[in-house]
This record gives C-alpha cells, structure tokens and sequence, in this order.
C-alpha cells in the first residue's frame, strides 16, 4: 500500500494520550498579523499517515511561499501494525516575511504525500474615529 495522507493539519496545540488517540485542537489555515514580518510563537503540524504496517518511511517536510522552499527538515517514521503513524512537530516562533500562501509538503523522494496551503494575510487596521465632546 503506497504512503498517503489522512490528515494533514496547523492547529494550535496537539497531542497523542498513552493509548494512542490523537487530539488537534484549534485548526486553521488561514492566519491574520498586524504586520510584517510577523509570526505566530507557538503552533502544531499534524499529519496522520497511512501505509504499509510496520515499516520505516524516510519523509520530507517543506514550506515554501510562491514556489520558493523556506524549510525543509527530514523525517524517519515508522508505522505501527495497522499501518498508521501521527505525526506532531510544534513550531515555536514561526516567522512570516510578507503575506500571501504558505504551502506545507510533506515528501517521500519525489513522491507527493500530502500538502496543505495557510494563507497569511495583513489585517487592515481601522482608522481611529475622532469623538468630539461638548459640555452643557
């Protein structure tokens, strides 16, 4: 059975319980900062992975923003016997140089395993009302 991808997700906090349940909290793909660069101190990657039971997968993550690759971090797995694995990788003060798509890949050689797009954008900030009082 080749490599694919159940779930693959940015939220803000994941975890695994000791009997194996994943639990993803607060998902999103799309992301607001007042300026940039900008980032976020604190979110979770979370893939779940399907494919051969009991067997090691050399992987791939990349990010990168219009085609140009901003990370990439190897990754060995090794799927239990019903042939699943979790995947969580906290990110910790992840930067963003200019608004726009931000495509996460997961890779087994050139083979695609999964993606997933955040979009990142400015928020327009409002302009401050000016309030007149007047006394009686």
């Amino acid at each position: 059975m080749k490599l694919q991808t159940e779930i693959i997700t940015l939220c803000d906090y994941a975890t695994v319980s000791r009997e194996g349940k994943l639990s993803i909290i607060g998902i999103f793909d799309e992301l607001s900062l007042k300026q940039f660069p900008g980032g976020i101190t604190r979110a979770f990657f979370v893939a779940v992975l399907t494919g051969e039971p009991e067997t090691d997968y050399e992987l791939v993550i990349q990010t990168s923003m219009g085609g140009k690759q901003i990370n990439k971090m190897p990754l060995t797995i090794h799927t239990s016997p019903n042939g699943k694995s979790n995947i969580i990788l906290e990110l910790v003060n992840m930067g963003f140089e200019m608004p726009g798509k931000y495509e996460f890949f997961i890779t087994q050689g050139i083979d695609l395993i999964g993606k997933m797009v955040l979009h990142v954008e400015q928020i327009q900030q409002e302009k401050p009302v000016e309030k007149k009082f007047t006394m009686n």
